[in-house]
C-alpha cells in the first residue's frame, strides 16, 4: 500500500534526526547500521500503515523528545501553520534597588537588530544613575547574530557589575552573549544550565512546514550548555522583577559586590 504525504513526511522526519545524530561527533561515528536500520524501520512502517497521522504541534512533540533522546538540543522556530508574529516587546529598564542603582534589563528580541534601542537604553540607564545591572536572560532564544552584535554593542559600554540570569530555555544568541560577556569581563550567572545550542546553531527545514534550530559542531563536538556560576531551584518568573525571587537573589548578591567594591 502506498503511504500518504503525512506519513512520508513523518518518516522523512525521523530520517533526518538521525542524521543530525551521525553527523554529532564525527569521530566516533555511530555507524551506517544505524542510519539504514531507521530507514528500514519507518519505510517499513509506512508501508503497513502503521504510523500515526500526526498534527504540526504533535510532530513538533515528537521531533524534540526524539532529539531529547539523541542527546541534541533543538528549538522549533516555525509551525506548519503561519501564525502572525507576536510584536517584540521592548526592552526596558528597571529599578531593583534605587539607593544603590541596581537596575534591571530583559532583552526580548534576539530576532533581528535594531540600534535604535541602544541610544534610548543608555540615556535611560544614565538618567537613573545605573551602578550594577540584572540581566534576564530566561527564556531568552533566537538566532540573529545582528542582534547579538547589537546587544552587545550596549551591554559592552558599561562598566559595572553584572549578574545574569538564565534557565533551561535560554537558548541560541542568548548563550553565545553570555559566553562573550564571561570571557571578556567578571560576569556572574545565577539560574540551570541553558539548553546547549550555544549560538546561531544552523537551520533545518522540514517537509511538514516545522523548521529546527540545532547546534554547529566546535571542533567536531556540541557546544553544550552554559553552567551557570550559581545554580538555583527552578522558580517561575513573575511578571514584576521586584518580586520575583531570582531576581531578589540577584540583587542582594551585587548589593554585596557594590558594598565590597
Amino acid at each position: 500500500m502506498k503511504c500518504t504525504p503525512k506519513l512520508r513526511i513523518f518518516a522523512t522526519i525521523i530520517l533526518i534526526a538521525a542524521q543530525i545524530a551521525l553527523h554529532a561527533d564525527a569521530r566516533s561515528q555511530p555507524g551506517e547500521g544505524f542510519w539504514k536500520d531507521l530507514q528500514e524501520l519507518f519505510t517499513s512502517l509506512a508501508t503497513a500503515r502503521l504510523l500515526p497521522q500526526l498534527d504540526a504541534e504533535q510532530e513538533a512533540e515528537f521531533l524534540l523528545g526524539l532529539m531529547d533522546n539523541l542527546a541534541i538540543p533543538a528549538v522549533i522556530t516555525n509551525l506548519a501553520k503561519a501564525t502572525a508574529p507576536e510584536p517584540v516587546e521592548t526592552s526596558t529598564l528597571l529599578t531593583l534597588s534605587e539607593n544603590e542603582g541596581i537596575l534591571y534589563l530583559r532583552l526580548n528580541n534576539f530576532q533581528q537588530a535594531d540600534p535604535n534601542q541602544n541610544a534610548l537604553l543608555e540615556e535611560n540607564f544614565k538618567q537613573q544613575n545605573g551602578r550594577a545591572l540584572v540581566l534576564d536572560l530566561r527564556h531568552a532564544q533566537g538566532f540573529s547574530i545582528e542582534a547579538e552584535e547589537t546587544h552587545l554593542q550596549f551591554l559592552r559600554t558599561l562598566p559595572i557589575p553584572m549578574l545574569i540570569l538564565m534557565d533551561s530555555e535560554t537558548a541560541g544568541i542568548p548563550e553565545s552573549i553570555i559566553r562573550k560577556l564571561k570571557k571578556e569581563r567578571d560576569v556572574l550567572t545565577l539560574g540551570t544550565p541553558s539548553l546547549g545550542i550555544g549560538g546561531a546553531g544552523q537551520e533545518i527545514k522540514l517537509p511538514s512546514g516545522l523548521t529546527l534550530r540545532v547546534p554547529s559542531l566546535e571542533k567536531d563536538q556540541l557546544p553544550g550548555p552554559i553552567e551557570p556560576d550559581v545554580i538555583l531551584r527552578e522558580s517561575p518568573a513573575s511578571t514584576d522583577p521586584t518580586l520575583d525571587p531570582w531576581c531578589r537573589h540577584a540583587r542582594d548578591t551585587l548589593k554585596l559586590i557594590l558594598t565590597l567594591k
